[in-house]
């Protein structure tokens, strides 16, 4: 190439061929097809990975669905002993990849109301004694800020409600 100049100053005419919708064109495959188009069989050519043959498929959508899912866990027994262990909920939520630590209180709760009688009152009353404790470290640590010890009681507060 001459300095200065680009591919667009070249001047030579083109050796395509030439064709009816465009002078300049060359026969590109862009560019409609007399032949008729052949239709493809509709679905994949491949078998998809996971699924199984849908002809001789005897289930519906959603037999199908619940056998793909494993089995859900009764978890609220097993939150029940490890808060009895003294863990928190949120590192209870963690355990048991639980999205919050309301998840696993409310696992707690369902734990706790379906212990019997006995040791339902035992268990609450635990409960009370773990929350007692967290009042007065909230109390400690937070008297200087009046708006904090406020919203922080509130929600221990909550806590207390469900266990009654």
């Amino acid at each position: 190439m001459v300095a200065g100049r680009t591919s667009s100053f070249i001047k030579a005419p083109s050796t395509a061929r030439r064709t009816n919708r465009s002078p300049r064109a060359s026969g590109s495959s862009s560019s409609l097809s007399r032949q008729p188009r052949v239709l493809r069989p509709g679905g994949y050519a491949l078998p998809r990975p996971g699924r199984r043959d849908r002809q001789g498929d005897s289930e519906g959508p959603q037999e199908r669905d619940r056998a793909a899912r494993p089995p859900r866990r009764n978890i609220d027994a097993e939150v029940l002993a490890l808060r009895e262990k003294g863990s928190s909920y949120a590192a209870i939520a963690s355990t048991f990849s639980l999205k919050r630590a309301t998840d696993a209180r409310e696992a707690f709760l369902r734990g706790l109301r379906a212990t019997p009688e006995d040791q339902r009152t035992l268990i609450a009353q635990r409960e009370h004694r773990r929350l007692d404790e967290l009042e007065a470290r909230i109390r400690a640590r937070d008297a200087a800020a009046p708006e904090k010890l406020d919203r922080r009681l509130a929600a221990v507060e909550a806590l207390r409600r469900g266990l009654d």
